[in-house]
């Protein structure tokens, strides 16, 4: 049997979602975390695959990874055994069965990032951005995202630059609202390049706060060069908040 676990987690303690290799250290990362809780649950050694390879630091509201099982499993028990082995901060929040070909990462319809940023100091505002007290224009950041939701080529906002269609993605949303002084900015795509969510927030944020204007922002996305003079902002404030996936998927 395949089963999708959805779960969720804060990204501060791990060294992102994917196993690590270090010559001098093992990273803790949340797969790992999982595949060894995992296997001291059926006796035997597995696999898991996420829905995406978040950054270290990042953090998920919901997030789903796949893993199979020779046995059928009693999904109650299942679900009670894992959280309590699982450190606090992952949580287990379902366990699914599947169709025994899907997959967590290449069955995705859509995912939706979310980040956060304080726009003032606050005692609950540590696992947010503290932004720097200057105006933002948001009618700057409003005109590049009618570009950026026309674009296909998301090249400027990658890790690095590849010619070939892998920097190909299709953003269905990208909006920003302010509630309680905090600034969230939503974007919501079928795939995400490395980094790109990240760059993508600190190229607006630049834009907004007048370190380059629409014309240079235009000049790159035209031209498909990577924005360098604009910094990828930190990962703690940056949330995987929804993953979607076919129903016909699931049993």
């Amino acid at each position: 049997m395949r089963y999708f676990l959805e779960l969720s987690y804060n990204g501060k303690y791990f060294s992102g979602w994917q196993i690590q290799k270090s010559k001098h250290k093992k990273q803790i990362s949340i797969q790992d975390t999982l595949e060894k809780c995992i296997a001291l649950i059926l006796r035997k050694n597995i696999s898991i695959i996420g829905a995406s390879r978040t950054d270290s630091g990042v953090n998920a509201i919901q997030m789903f990874a796949h893993f199979d099982s020779v046995k059928v499993l009693k999904t109650t028990k299942f679900l009670n055994t894992i959280n309590i082995l699982l450190p606090n901060y992952i949580v287990i929040l379902n366990i699914l069965k599947v169709q025994t070909n899907a997959s967590a990462r290449y069955d995705v319809i859509s995912r939706h990032y979310q980040y956060r940023i304080n726009l003032c100091r606050g005692p609950f505002s540590y696992n947010y951005l503290k932004f720097p007290f200057r105006k933002i224009n948001y009618g700057i950041m409003n005109k590049a995202g009618f570009i950026l939701k026309n674009l296909d080529d998301f090249s400027p906002f990658g890790k690095k630059i590849s010619p070939n269609s892998l920097n190909l993605c299709k953003l269905y949303y990208f909006t920003w609202r302010i509630r309680n002084r905090v600034l969230y900015i939503d974007l919501i795509a079928n795939r995400f390049l490395r980094n790109m969510v990240r760059r993508i927030i600190g190229t607006f944020l630049y834009l907004g706060l007048g370190k380059i204007n629409i014309l240079e922002f235009c000049s790159f996305i035209k031209k498909q060069k990577q924005i360098l003079s604009c910094p990828s902002v930190p990962a703690k404030g940056l949330y995987l908040v929804r993953v979607r996936y076919p129903k016909s998927i699931f049993l």
